[in-house]
């Protein structure tokens, strides 16, 4: 079950500007919808929705939530094998290699473009060798 919009919605657009896989269609002050088959549960709609107007997808509201305040990938170097794996699965394209003229060796992945990241979680979940957590913002 993907996340939805509720009636509460009040077509500000923040969502579907945010929306890393461009799920959620609507006019301007007009109720919003988000595509089942286009959502990957990320929920950075709900935490930027001002109306708390989207569910998760087990009914609850999302809360909304200061971007500067969501959790971001924590990158232990150490651990990191530059496999790709997290910057192929991305989203949002906020990952990148370190400096893709480094030797495999050497090179690492990178939270490049912070900014772009929406807090999915999908880098930690694909890293094979638990190099990624997810930290909130200090």
């Amino acid at each position: 079950m993907s996340y939805a919009i509720t009636e509460l919605c009040t077509g500000c657009g923040a969502c579907m500007r945010l929306c890393p896989v461009s799920a959620i269609t609507g006019e301007k002050k007009q109720p919003h919808r988000i595509s089942a088959s286009l959502c990957i549960e990320c929920g950075a709609c709900g935490r930027i929705c001002a109306a708390s107007a989207v569910l998760d997808d087990s009914g609850k509201t999302v809360p909304k939530m200061k971007k500067s305040e969501w959790p971001r990938p924590v990158i232990t170097r150490e651990l990191c094998v530059a496999c790709e794996n997290c910057v192929a699965v991305c989203p949002a394209q906020a990952l990148a290699m370190a400096d893709e003229a480094l030797p495999l060796a050497d090179n690492y992945a990178v939270l490049a473009r912070p900014a772009k990241c929406v807090s999915c979680g999908w880098c930690r979940d694909h890293c094979l060798f638990d190099a990624i957590v997810m930290e909130g913002a200090s």
